[in-house]
């Protein structure tokens, strides 16, 4: 009885750790857009400022 509640408990423990593998995969592939736009936005308000700034 005891092997058989140790595979059950391993198996629900793995399952609750892909689960949160999934949840913090599909995080990151959701926020990672985000970034990118973010610093592509801080990159032309550098500019903006250096072109603000040359003349």
């Amino acid at each position: 009885m005891s092997d058989i509640a140790f595979l059950f408990i391993m198996a629900f423990t793995g399952g609750i750790v892909a689960i949160i593998g999934f949840f913090v995969i599909l995080g990151r592939w959701i926020s990672e857009p985000r970034k990118e736009l973010q610093q592509k936005i801080d990159n032309l308000e550098e500019e903006v400022r250096k072109l603000k700034n040359h003349k």
